[in-house]
């Protein structure tokens, strides 16, 4: 019993990835237009990142808190979030494409992970899944489960 307690915490508490850096500058993705982009555009602050997919509905719940933080001015961090379609049982990009402009979001920046690079690299274990990347694109934080707009904002601080 000590042992799942042991293993629950471990899985709920943020992930340290301390002990190797792990870049993810050199990552392509592309965008809803389907035009291929590198996260080295996001250099210069920090970078968080919500990977969700659309079968997800605590994810799909989050939608509208990211797409108001991502509106925030004056940010000292940037916002995207990235699927995978494809991957982990999500539908493949044009159906996701499709799919997402149906919704009516403005400000969020999606991103397409089409051979699945991020979840690997990162270890992203399920969905919503919070990624940290300092300035550089080195991966410091990753952290499991919802996080509300104030718990994104902390989870950068710290």
């Amino acid at each position: 019993m000590r042992k799942i307690l042991i293993a629950l915490l471990l899985f709920l508490s943020p992930l340290s990835f301390a002990q190797e850096k792990v870049s993810l500058a050199d990552i392509s993705l592309k965008t809803l237009d389907n035009q291929t982009v590198s996260l080295s555009q996001y250099q210069g602050k920090p970078l968080y990142i919500k990977m969700w997919a659309s079968w997800c509905p605590i994810c799909l719940a989050g939608l509208a808190e990211i797409d108001d933080l991502s509106a925030e001015k004056n940010l000292d961090f940037n916002v995207i979030t990235i699927a995978s379609p494809g991957q982990k049982n999500e539908q493949n990009s044009p159906k996701f494409i499709n799919w997402y402009k149906g919704l009516d979001y403005k400000n969020i920046t999606v991103l397409l992970d089409e051979k699945g690079e991020m979840i690997k690299r990162a270890n992203v274990l399920g969905y919503p899944f919070n990624l940290l990347l300092d300035k550089d694109l080195n991966l410091i934080k990753a952290q499991p489960g919802h996080l509300n707009s104030d718990q994104i904002k902390q989870f950068v601080k710290e």
